[in-house]
């Protein structure tokens, strides 16, 4: 990755503690340790956000308008949702309708040409296909450059901090999430270092970078 990069991770889960941010985080602090290379979360979260509505990039105000400029101001991305009816988290889809393309909304087109590693998290291993069915064709829509591999990871990934004695789970429970699974726990890793290499590359590419939406 060129010097000075910011790696921003995208949390789509509107729960605190939530698994979907520690695998997310998980990937976000392998890829920290490149030189260079700076990492941010946004958690859906934290941030109270308006319903999408089609109105321009600069009319928005608030948590809304904090999300979408920290989209703007960021290089390459780490995204992750729960898996909620086979889809990503309605919060997300939100979110993506409010992203420019550079046209109609904002003249900015912040997931264009960028590097994404996609993330996704269930109770169960059936929905792991909603990351190529969902989340790749939308930021194919966008023109942005996915990481061939992505993440599913399941409940049985992770162990709840609640013993701990710091925190809230969401049984309401102490603590928070860690990733339970060493081999989960290395591909995480491995995705957020593959968001790194692909950015470097497409910072060096002529023509992957000039095609663009074509509509």
């Amino acid at each position: 990755m060129a010097a000075d990069r910011t790696l921003l991770g995208i949390v789509g889960s509107v729960s605190d503690p939530s698994k979907t941010a520690t695998a997310v985080e998980t990937a976000l602090e392998a890829a920290a340790e490149r030189d260079g290379v700076t990492t941010e979360t946004l958690r859906l979260s934290d941030h109270d956000l308006v319903t999408a509505d089609g109105r321009t990039l600069d009319a928005y105000e608030g948590d809304t308008a904090a999300a979408l400029e920290a989209i703007v101001e960021a290089d390459a991305y780490v995204v992750g949702t729960p898996i909620y009816r086979g889809s990503l988290s309605g919060a997300l889809k939100n979110l993506f309708d409010m992203v420019p393309r550079g046209m109609w909304q904002a003249d900015v087109a912040p997931f264009e040409d960028a590097a994404v590693g996609l993330v996704a998290t269930g109770a169960t291993n059936h929905h792991y296909l909603a990351i190529d069915q969902e989340l790749r064709p939308i930021f194919g829509f966008f023109g942005a450059h996915t990481v061939g591999g992505s993440v599913y990871a399941t409940d049985d990934h992770f162990e709840s901090l609640a013993d701990g004695g710091d925190g809230t789970d969401d049984a309401g429970g102490a603590g928070g999430y860690a990733v339970a699974d060493d081999a989960l726990g290395e591909r995480l890793a491995d995705l957020g270092r593959a968001t790194v290499e692909l950015d470097a590359a497409l910072a060096d590419a002529d023509a992957l970078t000039g095609l663009g939406p074509q509509f």
